[in-house]
């Protein structure tokens, strides 16, 4: 076992831990805790990880009143794995330290130029990989046997692939088959020359191409069943799989985060960046600065679990985790409050307690109740866990270059952003959606404040062309439904600048209220509505925003 992971083995409650000023703890996934049962929302699917397997630096379990103070330290990171994982601690505060990836697991290069599909590509230094005929193969550092820790074709199997646009400054989708070679050659250590077998593909000198393994195997962090984090000065430059992820933990904070690429990369995470799934209590994001994702900044929602079987005589529930990323943790504790939701509607209809609960295999649960059931569909309505939904605080964060989403926060507590500025973000800044029959990320929210913000040329997505920079789209199944599932949105304060495809588009359904004012827009408001709330726009409207 690594130095750290020797050390982390061996802390006990109440201990204040310094690392040694600047140094850097070299972390190998084959030297390092392994540990097992640690299912993770919205990451791997069953064949991907079935018995949730984590590779961790610093493990915690059980523990409570601890001070991680990195001193400047650096884990680096030889492989894959989860750096952080905390099990049902409390009171633990994670500062100044950094994490990186000896070898990160995005790949990426730059085309030094393009004649007609003869072009010359020069790959990242810190990419490993090999040329097998017109192929490059991905390749992570070797483990203690010799052979690479992971191998990825760089457009056959899992990969996604993104353009990082020169001319634009934005990203781009990118079809994998474009990428295929006719001819391909060594020039030197890491510069290539080839013949695109597309030779009409967008493909201009100076781009950035980033291509990275979808299975989520690993995260940045997980924390589960935990209670009062806090990580300040946390300086994160790669995350693989997904990022920080928080699962039923109550009272999360991350203050003076700098989630960025390390010089020389544009790419910081393969996934969402801050993850928050079943939790309670108070989530801060306050003065971070994130970019360069393939996914959402910050993701906030519970978890929908359909109702399979009813046991009358028992008050007895059998639950299904329906998505195949979100399966085999545990979502429920007794006392927990219980919402019924009806499958095409999104509305709650009654409410009741868990008696007990019982895990029937990775996907079911068996539960009981304090109280006779109501009426319901089997094999459609679904049930969502009232008693762990957060309050959100995003505030003073500077959230940059992206290809995903701003802000998603399913959740009945308090929201409020407030003073962040979100640039080039590929999707809306802000998304309501809430929905149990894809990807089953419940549930309703109560009033979300969105004030001060500046918003700068954000959905630029080509694949969304016109597509709306604020986002309500709950998953209502029953078209002729005239019931709110959302209730309040207040849109005040905010700068909304430079709109990729000429005007500033809001899109808003199922919500009881939504209310603009004094915000300040350089181009035309367009307010697409269904089934909503009266809307209250008092805002100005200028030629341009100086930045």
């Amino acid at each position: 076992m690594n130095e750290m992971s020797t050390l982390f083995s061996r802390v006990n409650d109440g201990t204040y831990i310094t690392l040694e000023k600047d140094k850097v703890y070299d972390v190998r996934q084959d030297d390092s805790f392994e540990l097992e049962g640690y299912y993770c929302t919205n990451t791997a699917k069953r064949h991907e990880n079935p018995t949730g397997k984590r590779e961790a630096a610093i493990y915690l379990k059980d523990k409570s009143n601890i001070v991680i103070d990195g001193n400047g330290a650096t884990v680096l990171v030889h492989g894959k794995m989860t750096p952080f994982v905390f099990d049902r601690c409390s009171n633990i505060t994670v500062r100044n330290l950094t994490v990186d990836y000896a070898c990160p697991t995005m790949a990426e290069f730059t085309v030094v130029s393009n004649n007609s599909g003869e072009c010359v590509i020069k790959i990242n230094p810190e990419c490993l990989f090999r040329v097998e005929g017109n192929n490059i193969i991905w390749q992570g550092e070797n483990d203690n046997n010799g052979k690479p820790y992971w191998e990825d074709h760089y457009v056959l199997g899992r990969r996604q692939v993104r353009l990082l646009d020169p001319a634009t400054g934005f990203f781009r989708d990118f079809s994998r088959p474009d990428l295929e070679f006719e001819s391909l050659e060594m020039l030197d250590g890491n510069t290539l020359k080839g013949t695109l077998k597309n030779k009409e593909v967008y493909f201009p000198a100076g781009a950035i191409i980033q291509s990275r393994n979808i299975v989520r195997d690993q995260t940045g962090g997980l924390f589960q069943r935990c209670k009062n984090l806090v990580f300040e000065r946390l300086r994160i430059k790669f995350m693989h799989g997904l990022g920080m992820v928080s699962q039923f933990c109550e009272n999360v904070t991350y203050r003076n985060c700098d989630l960025t690429p390390a010089d020389g990369r544009t790419a910081a995470s393969t996934a969402d960046f801050f993850q928050f799934s079943g939790c309670k209590g108070n989530i801060l994001v306050e003065s971070c600065k994130a970019g360069g994702a393939h996914d959402d900044f910050i993701n906030v929602h519970g978890t929908h679990l359909r109702i399979i079987e009813a046991d009358k005589a028992e008050n007895g529930l059998t639950l299904r985790f329906m998505h195949d990323e979100s399966w085999g943790f545990q979502a429920f504790e007794v006392g927990d409050e219980l919402d019924f939701i009806k499958w095409n509607t999104l509305i709650p209809h009654a409410t009741a307690k868990v008696k007990s609960f019982t895990k029937i295999n990775d996907t079911d649960i068996y539960i009981t109740l304090d109280s006779a059931l109501p009426d319901i569909e089997t094999g459609k309505d679904v049930v969502e866990n009232a008693t762990w939904t957060p309050n959100l605080y995003v505030r003073n964060c500077d959230f940059g270059l992206t290809c995903g989403r701003g802000v998603l926060c399913t959740t009945r507590g308090e929201v409020i952003i407030e003073n962040n500025r979100f640039e080039k973000v590929w999707g809306p800044a802000l998304l309501l959606e809430d929905d149990c029959n894809f990807w089953f990320e419940s549930g309703y929210t109560t009033h979300v404040i969105f004030r001060n913000n500046r918003v700068t040329s954000c959905n630029y997505a080509n694949m969304y062309e016109g597509a709306p920079v604020i986002l309500y789209s709950p998953k209502v199944m029953n078209e002729k439904s005239k019931q709110f599932v959302h209730g309040k949105l207040t849109v005040t304060g905010n700068s909304f600048e430079k709109p990729v495809y000429g005007e500033h588009f809001v899109h808003l359904e199922y919500l009881r209220e939504a209310e603009f004012t004094n915000n300040s827009f350089d181009a035309p408001l367009k307010i697409e509505t269904v089934c909503t709330g009266s809307v209250i726009k008092n805002n100005n409207f200028i030629k341009s925003v100086e930045l």
